[in-house]
């Protein structure tokens, strides 16, 4: 037995069956339940089992509840519960360690900051304080007028007659030739250059690089072609190994 229309109540025959929102239609009566505008597959809403076009489908509209006092009581004690397990969450992450990039800045002041310590640990700085002091007393030439003294120990303490660069043997004036014929000048003496080491200094104490431009040295190595770069840092060439690069100024004495 063929089953009704759910829209015209008439019979619905297999060649015009239409089977939506678990119902049987014709393909001409499913249309919107507001405005009869035909529907197909693709352009219908259901509400309630019926078909709706887009404009006329119903929406649902948000229905306000008066808060009583029970739920007054259960939103408190679901804050209080909140705050509980996000002062838990809070306490449990405090101190813990936080991983940061490291920068080459980052190494080498991280590095500076071992060597320090270290210094401090084996007493180095007062190893070095009782040095200077028992250091005597060089007999220099006076201070020129306006120069600011100078440190002992730093790096710019230092004669200019130590630097070989630029300098050479002054050479002996020749007594003037005699007047008579037949003289020849004796040929001049040959200049011997001294090859330029640049500024010198001994390594006080060891020292391992704690980068790629640094240096390592032992106590008792020769440091030469020395430059400032600041107040705590110098580049030189370790004569016993021939490497160079940066190394701390604190750590080696001017020859």
């Amino acid at each position: 037995m063929n089953p009704p229309c759910a829209f015209c109540k008439k019979t619905v025959y297999p060649t015009e069956k239409f089977n939506c929102l678990d119902k049987i239609w014709h393909k001409g009566c499913f249309k919107c339940t507001e405005c009869s505008l035909k529907l197909t597959m693709s352009t219908y809403k259901g509400f309630n089992k019926m078909p709706y076009c887009n404009a006329h489908y119903p929406k649902l509209k948000a229905t306000q509840v008066a808060q009583t006092a029970e739920q007054t009581r259960l939103k408190k004690i679901s804050n209080q519960q909140s705050q509980v397990l996000y002062h838990k969450d809070f306490n449990q992450a405090k101190g813990a360690k936080i991983s940061v990039v490291d920068d080459p800045a980052l190494k080498t002041q991280r590095a500076a900051s071992q060597n320090q310590s270290l210094a401090a640990y084996h007493g180095l700085a007062q190893k070095k304080a009782d040095q200077e002091m028992r250091r005597p007393a060089q007999e220099d030439e006076p201070e020129q007028a306006g120069q600011a003294p100078r440190q002992i120990g730093s790096i710019h303490d230092m004669k200019v007659e130590d630097d070989n660069q630029g300098y050479a043997p002054q050479q002996q004036q020749q007594p003037p030739p005699p007047s008579g014929g037949g003289y020849r000048p004796p040929p001049p003496e040959p200049v011997q250059q001294q090859q330029s080491r640049g500024p010198v200094y001994r390594a006080m104490y060891d020292y391992a690089a704690a980068d790629v431009d640094e240096v390592s040295f032992v106590e008792g190595d020769v440091i030469i072609n020395s430059e400032a770069i600041d107040e705590g840092w110098m580049t030189g060439t370790v004569e016993r190994t021939g490497d160079t690069g940066m190394m701390p100024s604190n750590y080696v004495e001017p020859i």
